[in-house]
């Protein structure tokens, strides 16, 4: 008799042990189901996280152009842009524009975004205060998301979205520079700060072509000195180091304020070593007359160089300011370079 209750009580346990390990098993079973579809929504929120910083570098990248005047970019052409990208790029297995449930929404009309003191949103301005710079939103949202395992839960879809800032900005400081300082003097005499372009020559209708390193000896520029060679911050008179300069440009970044090195060209081989039909960035001073002294940075200029010419002691660089343009290597710092034909390349702020 003794076994007999004995038995009948060892069968219950198991009665409720079968039950309590159903029970944790749906338990054990949801949890896994839904950290499988957490790791597909953050999957899809990676994708979407990257189109969107593709799409508003893409955008912030098509700002600047011919024509450019601040503060005054190219909106429609960075809203068009950004778009586009937003839409080819992919997540969740398809592109953008296949999904029926994701939506792309892009902002870039005066849209500007505090460098000095973010607070996490653009702001709209006709003409910005110092420190903001031109940027582009690109949100990339995708509802209705259908889960896999979740709706045992009873969560049967998601919401997943990404948004991404990117802007671009005159420089306050570069690496990579070209090592020829220019003169504020002839600078101003051949730039159109009104219009933010190079000034054009009547005869050509294209921006006036100048010899870089010499003194102008006739005209509006007699008493201006285009450029001088600069070992930057460091005061290097030799031939190798400038040809490095020529090659990497400065190492250390060099901002505006800061004081370089002006010393004379006058070594024809270094000129043997400068590329041509490219774009450089080069610093702007008040006076590279003053050889062998150090001067204060107060621009950086975007200037193309076209040809080079050799003629010992008399060599020089021929080349012409250009319109806006962006240039590898330069830094946007706190927002407060101004805008002289170079653009620092699209950067993420958020």
């Amino acid at each position: 008799m003794a076994r007999l209750r004995y038995n009948k009580r060892l069968n219950g346990q198991r009665g409720i042990v079968t039950i309590l390990f159903a029970l944790v098993l749906v338990v054990l079973l949801g949890f896994i189901a839904l950290a499988i579809d957490l790791t597909r929504l953050h999957l899809v929120k990676v994708e979407l996280q990257n189109a969107a910083d593709a799409a508003a570098l893409a955008g912030a990248g098509s700002l600047i152009g011919p024509g450019t005047v601040s503060p005054s970019y190219n909106w429609t052409a960075a809203y068009s842009k950004a778009w586009e990208l937003a839409r080819v790029n992919s997540a969740d297995g398809k592109t953008i524009a296949q999904n029926q449930n994701a939506t792309v929404q892009v902002v870039s009309n005066n849209s500007y975004w505090n460098l000095r003191n973010p607070d996490g949103t653009l702001h709209t301005y006709t003409v910005p205060p110092t420190g903001y710079v031109p940027a582009v939103q690109v949100t990339i949202t995708i509802q209705h998301l259908q889960l896999f395992f979740a709706p045992i839960l009873g969560i049967s879809e998601g919401t997943v979205n990404a948004t991404a800032i990117a802007a671009v900005s005159p420089p306050a400081g570069a690496t990579g520079l070209f090592p020829m300082a220019i003169g504020s003097c002839l600078f101003n005499l051949y730039w159109d700060s009104v219009n933010n372009a190079p000034k054009l020559d009547p005869a050509t209708g294209q921006p006036y072509d100048l010899q870089f390193t010499s003194v102008y000896s006739g005209g509006s520029g007699a008493s201006c000195t285009s450029g001088q060679w600069t070992s930057f911050q460091t005061d290097a008179n030799n031939v190798p180091f400038i040809r490095n300069l020529i090659q990497n440009g400065n190492s250390v970044p060099l901002f505006i304020g800061d004081k370089i090195w002006i010393q004379p060209g006058t070594e024809a081989t270094i000129y043997d070593s400068v590329p041509t039909n490219v774009n450089v960035a080069v610093p702007v001073v008040d006076n590279v007359g003053d050889t062998h002294s150090y001067q204060t940075v107060v621009a950086i200029a975007g200037f193309h160089i076209t040809g080079v010419v050799k003629h010992g002691n008399q060599s020089y660089i021929t080349g012409h300011f250009i319109n806006p343009a962006t240039l590898p290597g330069l830094n946007p710092g706190s927002g407060t370079g101004t805008p002289l034909g170079a653009y620092t390349p699209p950067f993420l702020v958020k």
